[in-house]
């Protein structure tokens, strides 16, 4: 009540008064990003300048509307520095014509200055980091980017009640890539599926050819097969006069394809087998034409993009004929397109997607990123502003409320000032797509 009366006589002020300096037509947003100025490294700079320049560019949009509240910005380096960091929140946060900001960008700068926000009772909006409940333990604390634990139920549940999948392998790179993997595999425990098998690899400690080598005896250890290539003709009239979950029947015996009897019959596969009087076949040897089916799918973390051609490559030559599920770091579309020879059927979580990238041709793939992240996270602010929140407290507690607000890049819903929204990508026949948004709950 006492807030929508503040608001109800500053803009009535704003409209009876206009030739006066309110305190509130004017409002300042801080912006901790990481510029690396007294770095000579150009590409050190480019994270930072890329970002910038997204929010200068959602700043001037917001200037053309002629809007009632003047908004400058103050950018500070946070230099990639826990104490560099520190500082400029402080210095903030002393600051009463701040009224949020913007940034840090990594976990690493906020994880042990978070209590700077609740000190000074001022919403700090990381537009990137994703370090789990950072923003939920820390009150004025919010994560646009969802957690690295968000991301692993998130995939875990689409897989289990979108595709039906219920067993799964997990394939993980040992230190940033568990992240995903333990809350992907405590996801599938919790709706009563199985991780029947998991391997970790060293970042860059390819080929890896003992992990694939395991994944497929635990494919094989696990499953029962019938080989159409080797049936009687008895054997072949009781399965074409069953209820197969195949739609091209006859392409199973042209391709002489070995196949899973759960991926034939579904859940119930012994019980029909038994009444066909079918024994299942053992597999002799390795090859393209063997279907699995207890196993539904791979889940592999990467500890970034540059693992996947290497990843992918094994997966082909391994003869592993399962849907991929991926962590984030798939989302990269030039190197999934360089490598579709070798990806049948893949999806992914992704906080980043862009319908159209027209506008930004000539910039890479992280540079595009970096600077909707930078926008954003500003017009966030601004629209919050736009509405008329125009204290700290009036910001903090129109983001805890936040629900589906369309950004360019992803949707944000936060739930513990965490964004729980992501987007399932899919890439299949050579060509990425968005499937849907999905959220933990």
């Amino acid at each position: 009540m006492k807030k929508t009366f503040k608001k109800k006589i500053f803009i009535l002020l704003l409209l009876i008064l206009p030739g006066i300096n309110l305190s509130y037509s004017q409002v300042k947003i801080g912006v901790a990003i990481p510029l690396m100025t007294n770095s000579s490294d150009a590409s050190e700079k480019k994270t930072g300048e890329q970002m910038l320049r997204g929010i200068n560019d959602a700043l001037e949009e917001y200037k053309k509307n002629k809007p009632a509240i003047t908004v400058t910005i103050t950018a500070e380096d946070t230099k990639k520095d826990q104490s560099a960091t520190l500082d400029i929140l402080n210095r903030f946060g002393s600051d009463n014509t701040v009224i949020a900001v913007l940034g840090p960008i990594f976990s690493s700068e906020l994880i042990n200055n978070a209590g700077a926000a609740v000190f000074h009772k001022m919403p700090v909006i990381s537009p990137t980091a994703t370090v789990n409940f950072l923003a939920q333990n820390n009150p004025y604390v919010f994560q646009l980017n969802p957690t690295y634990d968000i991301r692993g139920r998130v995939m875990a549940k689409f897989a289990m009640k979108e595709m039906g999948m219920k067993n799964f392998i997990i394939l993980s790179e040992d230190t940033y890539g568990k992240n995903y993997a333990e809350s992907f595999k405590n996801e599938v425990e919790k709706n009563k599926g199985t991780i029947e098998g998991t391997e970790f690899y060293i970042k860059d400690s390819f080929p890896l050819t003992a992990q694939f080598e395991s994944i497929k005896s635990t494919i094989f250890s696990k499953d029962k097969f019938i080989d159409f290539g080797n049936l009687t003709a008895n054997q072949s009239d009781k399965l074409k006069k069953s209820v197969l979950r195949f739609s091209n029947f006859d392409s199973l015996f042209t391709g002489k394809l070995i196949v899973s009897i759960y991926k034939l019959f579904g859940k119930n596969a012994d019980t029909v087998m038994d009444s066909l009087k079918i024994f299942p076949s053992p597999v002799l040897s390795n090859s393209s034409s063997i279907i699995p089916g207890y196993i539904d799918a791979l889940y592999i973390t990467v500890s970034n993009y540059n693992d996947i051609s290497k990843i992918c490559e094994e997966y082909y030559s391994s003869g592993i004929n399962l849907p991929l599920l991926g962590s984030s770091d798939w989302n990269n579309e030039k190197t999934l397109t360089d490598n579709k020879k070798f990806i049948r059927e893949l999806y992914f979580d992704s906080d980043f997607y862009l319908a159209d990238k027209d506008d930004k041709t000539g910039l890479s793939e992280s540079d595009i990123r970096n600077y909707y992240f930078g926008y954003d996270g500003m017009k966030l602010i601004l629209d919050k502003i736009s509405e008329k929140n125009i204290t700290r407290e009036d910001i903090n507690e129109s983001l805890e409320n936040l629900r589906n607000y369309t950004a360019m890049h992803n949707r944000i819903d936060m739930k513990e000032r965490t964004n729980q929204n992501l987007q399932i990508m899919s890439f299949r026949d050579g060509k990425l797509s968005k499937l849907r948004d999905y959220e933990t709950e």
